[in-house]
């Protein structure tokens, strides 16, 4: 869970490295890793038996990035993305070896390459694993100068490796059906019970981790697109539930630093109620992750908030007992009264929505975020891995395209990214091809054995894949030394070239992002106010909801849901801008990083109440008519508060952007 408002420069460091190496036990997968490994296996095999045993490196390189692809997406998705990824793998291993013999036209190729892979793989997690397999491939098969006779056998070998991959995982030994869906909904309350056991350290300068959330709806719209389920339907309503918590537990953490300083009572109070909160998502957890639907055991939490002051006592008593309640409510509240059912991008009968139909179509078929952000970068990245590529070509370093194939994978989008991910995987690279190196020195294998030595690098790539950056880089590096040291295509005596060859490639990458930075601080002001306003609108499409007639009803919960997804992604972004904006070195004093996050904390705090509101809107509309008007009335309160709030949220960011603004100040965010 990775802190977000570093204090001095000392603490900034050290959290980059806290999150650079970071490890996540639960994401250890040794069934996925070994039934992958076995795909990748079978090539190896054949190709050592038949007295070829560079040909299995090249088929084994297809079904290594096949299999790493079938990680992402639903079960009816990973197929398509298991095919995407031979077919790119299978051309850019021709492309590269057809290049590969002239220097300039390699250079160029990894160029255009580089800047295309870019901008598609911005559009979501598996496209950003795509590319990168892509790019790091075309580097390496540009760099072995094989004979332009081998580039159609060449790629032909990688092709057939990731069908026979892409046969085994899904006709084979197919993954359980929507055992991803439930494992990504279960990722987000255990995100929530680890920010719970944490709660007294430094509560205000935390927030709950937003990629789990963020990953998890990504996969559950993407089911959206394949055939409804029941199941679907149920987890949707979980993340519903998770979302809303997020935000009260939010709340309840800014609470909670002050509750606990009231005295020692407080402070045990608090403890025995987040202790039992935590068990609580835990136990949610369980029951996702097994398919369980059965409502949360709510006793114990129940029992810690009845111990809790009431509301005559202090006013920090008062907060955490608001919020406090809140999450309870949210836990205990009843599960939608409708199935949820994927929401239409537009309304194909209006005619002014013509324009943005086609516009739609084109992003639907092409993916591409052609953002200025995502372009300036992908031209950046393409520049720098086509120069670096130029650079080892033209002075003849001997497996050189390490330095280009290091900047392929450290260099990022934003600073904080490039910072923490390069560290991890110059770190991981470093040791990879140490021990990799070392072991083709000292052991001298034959190309038997170090096709046994890359098979079971390539089950810790897969099992390692999620878990940590760095021990996955180490373990795809000495994959790919002992690769292609079986291909016979290494010398022994290249060790200490290649270390030389990553450490300049991430001396490189770093260097590219301080000299062509693309720092997210500049636009920070911006994604927060943005956020506040979509959430502005989504509260009064709820408050329109609790008051629409059995008539409009239906379009008028449309439209909330609408406003809510809009809003969710919007705050997201506002979060993770805020965060990568509070890594950059030097951009912002820290009085005004407490500001952002302060606002930032009121925001989410404002959408879980607007949440819960809109659960109990829909919940009105199925009860009898005196309930409902007795249920309506009930809720004019919390209306009235939520309008407030977000009248004073709105208020309070208008009133900072225009002043910072006035002074100039987000030239120097």
């Amino acid at each position: 869970m990775p802190r977000l408002l570093p204090q001095n420069e000392g603490v900034r460091r050290r959290l980059l490295v806290q999150n650079a190496f970071r490890f996540d036990r639960s994401q250890w997968r040794p069934v996925e890793a070994l039934r992958c490994t076995l795909g990748l296996a079978l090539p190896l095999l054949i190709a050592v038996l038949l007295g070829h045993p560079s040909w299995g490196v090249l088929a084994a390189t297809g079904a290594l990035n096949t299999g790493l692809a079938s990680y992402s997406g639903v079960t009816r998705a990973r197929l398509r993305l298991m095919l995407t990824t031979t077919t790119v793998t299978a051309a850019v291993t021709v492309l590269g070896v057809l290049v590969g013999q002239n220097s300039w036209l390699g250079a160029l190729a990894v160029l255009v390459a580089g800047v295309l892979l870019a901008i598609y793989g911005a559009s979501g997690p598996a496209a950003t694993t795509i590319s990168l397999q892509a790019v790091t491939v075309l580097i390496v098969l540009t760099g072995l100068h094989l004979p332009l006779s081998q580039a159609l056998p060449s790629g032909a070998l990688v092709l057939l490796g990731g069908l026979l991959q892409t046969l085994l995982l899904a006709a084979v030994w197919p993954l359980a059906p929507r055992w991803p869906e439930r494992r990504v909904v279960a990722s987000v309350y255990r995100s929530l019970a680890r920010f719970t056991e944490q709660l007294p350290t430094s509560p205000d300068h935390l927030l709950p981790d937003a990629l789990p959330l963020q990953t998890a709806w990504a996969l559950l719209d993407e089911a959206n697109t394949y055939r409804w389920r029941t199941e679907h339907a149920e987890l949707r309503q979980r993340l519903h539930r998770a979302e809303a918590l997020r935000g009260a537990i939010t709340g309840l953490a800014v609470a909670d630093a002050e509750f606990r300083q009231v005295g020692e009572p407080e402070r045990v109070q608090a403890q025995t109620y987040a202790d039992a909160l935590a068990r609580t998502l835990r136990q949610s957890m369980d029951d996702i992750r097994h398919g369980h639907n059965a409502p949360a055991d709510l006793e114990a939490l129940r029992a810690a908030l009845d111990v809790l002051p009431g509301s005559t006592t202090s006013l920090p008593s008062q907060r955490y007992r608001h919020w406090a309640e809140l999450v309870y409510a949210t836990l205990n509240a009843p599960a939608r009264a409708r199935p949820e059912q994927p929401i239409p991008a537009q309304n194909p009968a209006a005619p002014t929505e013509q324009p943005q139909t086609r516009q739609g179509w084109w992003s639907r078929v092409l993916r591409l975020p052609l953002g200025p952000l995502v372009l300036r970068h992908a031209l950046r990245y393409g520049l720098a891995l086509g120069l670096s590529t130029l650079l080892y070509r033209l002075l003849n370093i001997q497996h050189g395209y390490w330095l280009p194939l290091t900047v392929a994978v450290l260099l990022r989008q934003d600073y904080a990214a490039t910072l923490t991910r390069g560290l991890a995987r110059l770190t991981g690279t470093l040791g990879g091809v140490l021990l990799a190196t070392l072991l083709v020195l000292l052991v001298h294998p034959s190309a038997a054995v170090l096709s046994g030595l890359s098979l079971g690098a390539a089950f810790l790539v897969y099992a390692l894949f999620l878990t940590n950056y760095a021990v996955f880089s180490a373990a795809i590096t000495v994959y790919v030394v002992c690769s292609v040291a079986a291909s016979g295509l290494a010398e022994e005596q290249v060790g200490l070239l290649r270390i030389v060859a990553t450490l300049l490639g991430g001396l490189t990458a770093l260097g590219v992002s301080l000299l062509w930075p693309s720092w997210q601080s500049g636009s920070v002001w911006k994604t927060l106010q943005d956020a506040v306003q979509a959430q502005a609108s989504y509260a009064g499409a709820v408050d329109a909801l609790v008051q629409a007639t059995p008539e409009t009803f239906p379009r008028t919960l449309l439209e909330a849901d609408r406003a809510g997804r809009h809003a969710r992604a919007l705050r997201l972004q506002a979060e993770g801008t805020l965060q990568a904006a509070a890594l950059e070195p030097g951009r912002r004093r820290a009085e005004q990083r407490r500001v952002l996050f302060a606002l930032l904390s009121r925001l989410h705090a404002n959408a879980a109440q607007v949440l819960t509101l809109h659960a109990e809107a829909e919940a009105l509309h199925t009860t009898h008519r005196r309930t409902r008007t007795q249920a309506a009335q009930h809720s004019a309160a919390l209306r009235e508060q939520i309008m407030q709030d977000v009248r004073a949220l709105q208020a309070d960011t208008d009133s900072l952007v225009g002043r910072a603004t006035a002074t100039d100040e987000t030239a120097t965010l």
